[in-house]
């Protein structure tokens, strides 16, 4: 059970990078540099990162 949940975490992940990555991408550089490191605060980081735009 644990090797599938950590699958299944993985998949995840995967996925939520794969969408980080391409919404950076469309994104000015600074702001996706900026929007890497943010991205574990949650989506306080994500809310915070539109204020200044």
């Amino acid at each position: 059970p644990q090797s599938g949940a950590n699958l299944e975490v993985g998949i995840r992940k995967k996925i939520e990078h794969d969408v980080v990555m391409k919404a950076s991408s469309s994104l000015p550089k600074k702001l996706a540099l900026l929007k890497t490191p943010a991205k574990k605060n949650g989506a306080a980081a994500t809310t915070s990162s539109k204020t200044p735009s």
